[in-house]
């Protein structure tokens, strides 16, 4: 039974070029590198290893509202690293009231619309169509789906093994919040070899009503329509293991509305 879910979840990442349709031309857009790990690094919401210092951020987040394609009012940082095994995305919310950041909601797949939150999206198969979600709070709350048909659809019965830890500082430079994903390459399908995935990323400030992303950071552009997502290169050397760690739930159930729009 179990590898008949796991078989299910596949399926519905697969790219549509099984079905005898081209994947979807790449748009014109957001570009970054990931870059290989070369020591270690701790999950524990502290960007602190010279690894990440070493990173190169993502590149500039606008905002898509309250006024899109205008700069955030708040700074974000993200960087992404990886190793044979996993993708590392680390991210740096700066807030200039941190006593204001709200992050209530702490079980797994909780909605997270009342909370500040930070969200990841990966195209795994680069078919511009299918994607993996990931996305934490304040609190550190693990929320993940599977994001179908550019957006359709999310299922949120999904739930793949993977880790977040976050933290709250204050510095000479700044405060806020940080996290830190450890994302296992082996709880995802993709193609091996493949160099490219789509990617993208937001981050909501809700005393604000904020959102600020990182490709088409536009009001007519949810951000599960993984179309409109950036790409990402550096991959060819993820390695899948010897077998997927993840937790399919497929009750047949979607959910809409809750995160990730």
């Amino acid at each position: 039974m179990k590898n008949h879910r796991t078989i299910l979840s596949l399926l519905l990442l697969m790219p549509v070029v099984l079905s005898g349709h081209p994947p979807a031309t790449a748009l014109a857009g957001k570009r970054a590198a990931v870059k290989n790990l070369t020591g270690r690094i701790s999950i524990d919401g502290t960007l602190n290893e010279p690894d990440w210092a070493q990173a190169m951020e993502l590149g500039e987040i606008l905002q898509r509202e309250p006024n899109q394609e205008v700069p955030a009012t708040e700074r974000t940082v993200v960087k992404l690293l990886l190793d044979k095994d996993n993708l590392y995305v680390g991210v740096i919310c700066y807030d200039s009231e941190p006593d204001k950041i709200v992050g209530t909601q702490m079980r797994r797949d909780a909605p997270l619309e009342s909370d500040d939150r930070i969200e990841i999206l990966l195209d795994t198969f680069h078919d511009r169509r299918n994607a993996f979600y990931f996305a934490t709070n304040p609190a550190g709350a693990l929320v993940d789906g599977l994001i179908i048909e550019n957006g359709r659809n999310i299922n949120y019965d999904w739930n793949a093994i993977w880790n977040v830890r976050v933290r709250h500082f204050q510095i000479a430079d700044g405060a806020g919040w940080s996290a830190e994903f450890s994302i296992p390459f082996k709880s995802l399908g993709f193609n091996p070899g493949q160099d490219v995935w789509g990617f993208n990323f937001s981050r909501r400030i809700i005393r604000k009503i904020e959102e600020d992303r990182w490709s088409s950071p536009r009001l007519d552009v949810q951000f599960t329509q993984v179309s409109e997502a950036g790409d990402i290169e550096g991959l060819k050397d993820a390695e899948q293991g010897l077998g997927l760690d993840m937790r399919p739930l497929c009750r047949g159930q979607m959910a809409e509305g809750r995160t990730g729009k």
